[in-house]
């Protein structure tokens, strides 16, 4: 059978020749376009997902930095000369201010950093590393007075028997790899009177 072809204005009609081809093609170019806006979506998630991690790990890392904070402050209070040597190094940790829970100035530059801290870890700088600010002010305990002397003992007694505190500030920065980092504010009560046996 015979195909009909009509040419009215000198445009052929009728001849379908090769119509599979160009099909074809445009098929192959939207799956092409799919293949790729997918290839590029999936590179995405994955900076993503890496991004997500570091920020986590360094995340983390500053908020272990304030608990290892609190511990060597407890530490620190029960030496009243302070820590025997400066620096100190328990394992990875670096204590850098052998007095640095008797600070009560928060320091005026940017902190924490590399110049500017009292703790650290781990001890070599060139990995990433959390540095660790503490500074606290001494205040009575809410309910707190001192009424008159006690007595031949000297000594003021409590009204309300709450005592005094020390209120620390702990600032934590975590400096991650590539370019990642994570920074924590925390606040934390010593009460004084209760500090353990100097261990270092």
């Amino acid at each position: 059978m015979k195909s009909t072809q009509c040419n009215y204005g000198g445009i052929l009609f009728g001849n379908e020749s090769g119509s599979a081809m160009v099909f074809a093609i445009m098929i192959l170019a939207v799956l092409t376009i799919i293949g790729i806006s997918s290839i590029t979506t999936s590179t995405i998630e994955s900076k993503i997902d890496r991004n997500d991690r570091l920020h986590k790990i360094a995340f983390y890392n500053a908020d272990g930095g304030t608990e290892i904070a609190r511990e060597m402050i407890e530490q620190n209070l029960s030496c009243p000369a302070g820590f025997a040597t400066e620096p100190l190094t328990i394992g990875s940790l670096v204590v850098e201010d052998r007095l640095f829970a008797y600070t009560e100035d928060e320091p005026t530059d940017d902190y924490p950093s590399d110049t500017i801290r009292d703790l650290r870890f781990p001890a070599d700088n060139s990995l990433p590393r959390t540095n660790i600010v503490a500074f606290g002010r001494t205040r009575l305990a809410a309910g707190s007075a001192v009424q008159m002397a006690a007595g031949y003992e000297g000594k003021g007694k409590g009204a309300a028997g709450l005592g005094a505190e020390i209120v620390y500030n702990i600032v934590s920065q975590t400096q991650g790899s590539q370019n990642s980092g994570a920074g924590i504010l925390t606040r934390y009560r010593h009460k004084i009177g209760q500090e353990g046996n100097c261990k270092y």
